[in-house]
């Protein structure tokens, strides 16, 4: 599970990434990010169009390992991970490659 410290949760938070962060998108995942800042927070989107809540569900739960598993590499940063449709009927070592792959674009990864 994701650690409280590193989880963008307030609405606020996610409004100010929408609108100030860049943007960088593989096949499945996209990511917007703000850097820098004094520690790593990050946020996961899934929208309705990837599939009903189990699916949803399962495809977060994949982003946030993906991502967890990252996050003691990572440059202080606010960023969300977004979903896309096609996601639902991806492997995790897919997604989590892709996360990384965008991670690292970012320049997010030390």
């Amino acid at each position: 599970m994701l650690n409280k410290a590193n989880r963008l949760n307030k609405h606020g938070s996610f409004a100010y990434v929408y609108r100030k962060g860049n943007r960088l998108s593989e096949s499945d995942v996209v990511l917007i990010y703000t850097a820098p800042a004094h520690s790593v927070r990050v946020g996961f989107s899934v929208s309705n169009k990837v599939g009903k809540a189990v699916v949803r569900n399962k495809v977060k739960r994949r982003l946030r390992s993906a991502v967890q598993n990252r996050i003691p590499s990572m440059r202080g940063c606010q960023a969300i991970v977004l979903a896309k449709p096609s996601a639902a009927d991806k492997s995790f070592e897919v997604l989590s490659n892709e996360v990384e792959h965008l991670l690292y674009k970012a320049g997010l990864l030390k």
